[in-house]
């Protein structure tokens, strides 16, 4: 039941905003004329923000505007992720091209004692406190169970500094802090505004 606990409490705070940690960049390699490819199990569904193929960026769209470009036979360099596969249009028709993507990786779950959380260690705290607060609501014990609760999610008050939960707090930590992912020249005028 514990163990249920912390798993629930660290998938939710893996879910509670797109944290830097989290994000993970793989690649991978075309075949040719292949439109889909499996979406990686380690990266949380529809997380791919980024792709590019042999070096070219590709734009993120929705499913339905990915169905729409491919209507309308469009050239644009575009992907969408669904029903767990990444699509790329237009269809390499070479193999062996390399495919870089960028996502953020899920919640694995802890099996055993030895199991390390995908959350470095100052998440500790939070995960423990969501897990007690829920063993507080099992028992009933409402109004302790929504202090802990708080103490982790509390939302940060513009203007205050120090204010919100822990979670709030690492945010803040975290955008103050450089950059943990992809470090590179910029290749298009869209990631500089």
């Amino acid at each position: 039941m514990k163990k249920e606990w912390i798993n629930t409490a660290g998938q939710r705070i893996c879910d509670f905003r797109r944290w830097k940690v989290l994000e993970k960049a793989l690649k991978t390699i075309t075949k040719a004329n292949q439109e889909y490819y499996d979406y990686p199990e380690e990266f949380k569904a529809d997380s791919i923000y980024y792709l590019e193929v042999d070096g070219k960026e590709y734009i993120k769209v929705s499913w339905d505007e990915y169905q729409k470009y491919k209507a309308e036979k469009s050239t644009d360099k575009i992907f969408t992720s669904h029903d767990g596969f990444y699509f790329i249009n237009p269809v390499p028709t070479e193999a062996n091209k390399e495919i870089s993507i960028w996502g953020i990786k899920k919640w694995v779950k802890l099996v055993d004692d030895t199991d390390k959380p995908v959350l470095p260690s100052e998440f500790d705290e939070a995960i423990i406190k969501l897990a007690l607060a829920t063993c507080l609501q099992k028992e009933r014990r409402y109004e302790e169970a929504a202090i802990e609760r708080n103490e982790v999610e509390a939302p940060e008050t513009p203007g205050v500094e120090g204010s919100g939960g822990i979670l709030a707090k690492l945010g803040v930590r975290e955008e103050m802090e450089s950059h943990k992912g992809y470090i590179g020249k910029a290749k298009s005028t869209r990631w500089m505004m």
